[in-house]
């Protein structure tokens, strides 16, 4: 299960969900990291588009003219005022802008065709950018859901990941900062849009991604992004593994000082091995789903049957889940002891870690039964109960039976008197 989603660079998102991270101003580190470790081959072929004073008046016009379409506070703001068909409608209507203005400037006959290319790209690579971050961005600031939102098809036909390398358009900062974007929300959807819990495994897999569809300069760049941006909070296996990849592409040396400069700390770090994760064994009561209680003893839904359940899926970070806490402790309350013999509190935790979900407890003293799900059944119960985000809910009345799929809060009144019925 993967709940992360590692963007522009920063963790944006406490705790352990992201739709895989991104801080939204990462075009000052990609330009360092542009600079100070490009080929001088590359580097060459950029300083020269800026020998033609022409060129630097235009420029420095066109910044002017259009700072706020390549600002990322104000770009931002939007982004979040808008909705997604808004959205791509200004920024195409912005791209055309700025194309318009290029072709029409008095200067335009004096410039080169590298040049006109260079402000083109700009142009583009700024539009596909923000309008991939709508889905990240916006996804990452949603702790409750799950998955990466998806944008329409039709928004992202016209990006075919096995035709996006342009090492002419990797001049531009426009174009860099898209492919940080680009991986991860085309990864994402490699991975069926679900967000990461591992930290390591979205490295991994975004290296993976990144080693698949750039090409040329893009990949050393791409990686060495990848590991100044994320290395400080993920495992050091995965760490070693991107820096080696880097390592061993050509024209890398540079990229690979700079990773390393900022990774130093987690590639000296001793780390004690962690067992393999074991995969699932199979449940002694067929297809169903083990949970295991406080004790590490396996449980299932089907020792409750004739009691009603109230399921209750959270996780220790989710900040919605525990503000429904103290509304089912009154809940519970509530009920008489009578009643207490026929209705089931059961709250399972999707924490990546049993010491994570054993450390909350203590804190929360919920009155109750209580479940973890270990990593090897989480993508599996998740799957099994169509669970997209938490906290969710959910009724079982005493034959087994699902009779409330997704069923109210306990902070709504309704929740106790539908389990009072069901009772009856």
């Amino acid at each position: 299960m993967r709940f992360l989603l590692f963007i522009f660079g920063y963790l944006v998102l406490t705790g352990p969900l992201c739709a895989q991270t991104v801080t939204v101003f990462a075009g000052k580190d990609s330009v360092d990291i542009f600079q100070r470790g490009a080929s001088s081959s590359v580097l060459e072929q950029y300083n020269t588009l800026w020998k033609n004073p022409v060129h630097k008046a235009f420029w420095d016009e066109f910044q002017q003219k259009f700072a706020d379409d390549f600002n990322p506070q104000k770009q931002t703001e939007l982004l979040f005022a808008q909705n997604a068909d808004m959205q791509e409608i200004e920024l195409f209507k912005n791209r055309n802008k700025q194309v318009a203005f290029l072709k029409s400037h008095a200067e335009f006959p004096n410039l080169s065709e590298p040049f006109k290319r260079y402000v083109e790209n700009t142009a583009r690579w700024n539009y596909w950018y923000w309008l991939l971050n709508y889905a990240v961005t916006r996804s990452n600031a949603d702790t409750k859901n799950l998955k990466l939102a998806a944008l329409p098809n039709v928004m992202t036909e016209a990006l075919d990941p096995k035709k996006i390398s342009d090492e002419e358009a990797f001049l531009t900062a426009s174009y860099r900062d898209f492919l940080t974007v680009f991986a991860t929300y085309f990864n994402s959807r490699e991975h069926g849009f679900a967000k990461y819990t591992d930290l390591g495994a979205a490295m991994n897999d975004k290296a993976a991604f990144a080693k698949k569809y750039f090409s040329g300069p893009l990949l050393p760049f791409y990686l060495c992004h990848l590991l100044r941006a994320n290395c400080v909070n993920t495992p050091k296996e995965a760490v070693v593994n991107t820096l080696d990849e880097l390592k061993r592409l050509p024209q890398s040396e540079r990229y690979v000082t700079l990773a390393s400069e900022k990774c130093h700390e987690v590639l000296t770090r001793k780390e004690e091995k962690k067992p393999t994760p074991q995969p699932a064994k199979a449940s002694p009561k067929g297809d169903e789903i083990a949970f295991q209680n406080v004790d590490g003893k396996d449980f299932y839904l089907s020792d409750f049957k004739g009691k009603v359940v109230y399921l209750d899926f959270w996780a220790s970070w989710c900040g919605p889940c525990r503000a429904e806490f103290p509304y089912s402790k009154a809940m519970h309350a509530k009920l008489t002891e009578k009643q207490l013999k026929k209705i089931v509190f059961l709250y399972v935790s999707i924490d990546q870690t049993p010491e994570a979900w054993k450390k909350a407890l203590e804190k929360l003293q919920l009155p109750g039964e209580h479940g973890h799900v270990n990593g090897a059944w989480n993508a599996q119960i998740l799957r099994k109960f169509s669970i997209n985000s938490i906290p969710r809910y959910m009724i079982i009345d005493k034959d087994g039976k699902i009779v409330a799929a997704d069923a109210s809060r306990p902070s709504s009144p309704d929740t106790l008197v539908e389990l009072l019925k069901l009772i009856e």
